[in-house]
């Protein structure tokens, strides 16, 4: 099939399986959109990603998936789904960012006023909520050069796994709390103004504003879209997430595969920092800088909690009830039960509980510590599949 995007035409007609010759991309709207979701071994997911974008309100004006480094049935499934499926050629060694950058290069050619287009950018293993694009539209004006989804995860058995899940819903209510202002514009799914992306690449390669690059995303960070956050608000562009723009994807229900996750996102949002230096605008230090002094004022006080713990059993053999502890505990633990009610009975009782919240945190607390142990040494870490 030939492209065909032109700012007023429409994308050709495609058969897709089981449902005769449909037309996408009739243009509805100020801009058009392009769903491009790069996939590694998605095979059993990436029907469900395919068909949560046709069942949006707003659909995208065309679905392109790029299945990179795969040894499953990913593109084949994917063309079944009616998709367009752009293979990576050979080995990617960028993996997600390299397959990003591969798909906006081939696309380039065939686009018009970059200001009339958007692109979704998503995961392989996510689906999007129906609203998800027509929000995400509503709010791509002017000066605005990504609207980020607020992800959630999938419905799982583990206990592992759903303390993810509460942890992703509190998270949600913190963005709410920043005015909808995204902290990181999220892999699980955001769409950026094309006109946006072309720009962060000219910057990349001019070298002043941002480090010295030469594509769409950085394909040295562990961490491409809380880097692509970084490159856009240094070039002046708003970051969004709204209320409303769900993306639901998978937790990690295996131990080493959360530290590895995990791991990867700490180290690489210290790289990322320590790369941008004084290039990044000072309220961008402030913001991002203040969060990791948290995440390492809360690993001191983790460390000294389970010190003076061990210390009270087993040198003092003190544990005394001490009766002024207990407002500030009951508050605390309302709290969390609060934050997660609307998740539903389970949430509640993990939370009522306490212990189970705890540990994970002392687990993610030691994942933090390693990662920013690595950092200090100057271990670059690598990108590892989850």
């Amino acid at each position: 099939m030939e492209w065909a995007f032109t700012d007023s035409g429409t994308i050709p007609a495609q058969r897709l399986p089981g449902d005769g010759t449909r037309r996408i991309g009739a243009v509805h709207y100020g801009i058009r959109i392009i769903a491009l979701v790069p996939a590694y071994n998605e095979g059993d997911a990436i029907t469900a990603t395919i068909r949560s974008l046709r069942m949006q309100t707003r659909r995208p004006d065309h679905i392109v998936v790029v299945p990179n480094n795969c040894t499953d049935h990913t593109a084949e499934a994917a063309h079944a789904a009616g998709a367009h499926v752009m293979p990576y050629p050979g080995r990617n060694p960028d993996k997600k960012a390299g397959a990003i950058n591969f798909a906006l290069d081939q696309l380039e050619p065939h686009l018009g006023n970059p200001w009339h287009w958007a692109v979704l950018i998503m995961d392989a293993d996510t689906t999007l909520d129906p609203d998800f694009l027509a929000i995400a539209e509503r709010n791509l004006i002017s000066g605005v050069g990504g609207v980020g989804g607020t992800f959630a995860g999938r419905e799982c058995t583990s206990v592992l796994g759903y303390l993810q899940r509460m942890e992703y819903h509190r998270y949600a209510q913190v963005s709410g709390r920043m005015a909808h202002r995204a902290f990181v514009l999220t892999g699980t799914g955001t769409l950026f103004s094309y006109g946006a992306l072309l720009d962060v690449r000219r910057q990349r390669r001019s070298g002043t504003l941002l480090p010295a690059g030469r594509s769409f995303y950085d394909t040295h960070s562990l961490t491409e879209d809380n880097e692509l956050t970084f490159a856009l608000q240094s070039c002046g562009y708003r970051v969004l997430s709204p209320p409303g723009m769900w993306a639901t994807t998978d937790v990690m229900e295996a131990v080493p595969k959360l530290v590895a996750q995990r791991e990867r996102w700490y180290l690489g949002a210290l790289r990322n920092i320590a790369q941008y230096g004084r290039q990044m605008p000072f309220h961008m230090r402030w913001t991002y800088w203040r969060q990791q002094t948290g995440l390492f004022l809360s690993a001191v006080v983790a460390v000294a909690y389970l010190i003076g713990l061990t210390t009270s059993l087993l040198w003092l053999g003190d544990l005394t009830f001490r009766w002024y502890w207990t407002l500030p505990s009951v508050l605390l633990l309302g709290e969390r039960v609060w934050s997660v009610w609307a998740m539903g009975w389970r949430a509640r009782l993990y939370a009522a509980l306490f212990v189970p919240e705890q540990a994970y945190t002392l687990l993610l607390t030691f994942i933090y510590v390693k990662a920013l142990l690595k950092f200090v040494r100057g271990d670059k870490g690598s990108w590892v599949e989850s």
